[in-house]
Order: C-alpha cells, then structure tokens, then sequence
C-alpha cells in the first residue's frame, strides 16, 4: 500500500467512534453493489455502495442495536455474494452463505 493512502479495515468494521458500521467489497466489475440484510428486511435498493478506486466500494451504516445480523451484498441487481473478507457465515437456508455481523 502506498505511503499516505488510507488503511482499509477488515469489513465489516465497528467503529465505535464515529458510531458506525463500514462494509467494503473489492469488485472491479461491478456498475453497482447494494448491502442488504436482516437489519433493513433485504431491501436490494436501500444501502448502495460507492465505488472509490481500483474496484474498491464502500458504504457506512449508523450503528446497529446489539444483536446477530445477516447480510449480502447484491451486484448488478442479479447476483447475491457474501463478504468474503468477514469469516463468520451460516448458511442462507438455500445453497450458499449469509455473512454474519455481531454488534
């Protein structure tokens, strides 16, 4: 990573500070990513990541109430993906993976 550039947390990332969540996928494809989950009934169009370079989007939450979530993200509005930088899934009841948040 070059001098100066900002350092990226793991996603998803607590940050307790400024009383948010921050989620990020690396997707160099994509024309656009949406975040959504348990915490705001699935909605597909709600929570659209910005995309900042070199394939890399982002979005920022408030915090949630303690609690377990689940969440995907959906790309192109056609393709569900879990957050492969977070290690904590359960299966989504249909043949893949939700990725899990604990607040």
């Amino acid at each position: 990573m070059k001098e100066g550039t900002m350092k990226h947390h793991q996603s998803p990332y607590v940050n307790k500070r400024k009383k948010c969540i921050e989620f990020h996928i690396m997707n160099s494809c994509a024309n656009r990513i949406s975040l959504a989950g348990d915490f705001n009934n699935w909605a597909q169009d709600q929570l659209t990541l910005h995309p900042t370079k070199n394939g890399f989007w982002t979005i920022e939450i408030p915090m949630l109430p303690r609690g377990k979530y689940h969440y995907k993200f959906f790309i192109d509005e056609r393709m569900w993906a879990e957050d492969i930088e977070n290690q904590f899934r359960e299966p989504d009841g249909v043949t893949g993976w939700n990725s899990v948040l604990e607040v």
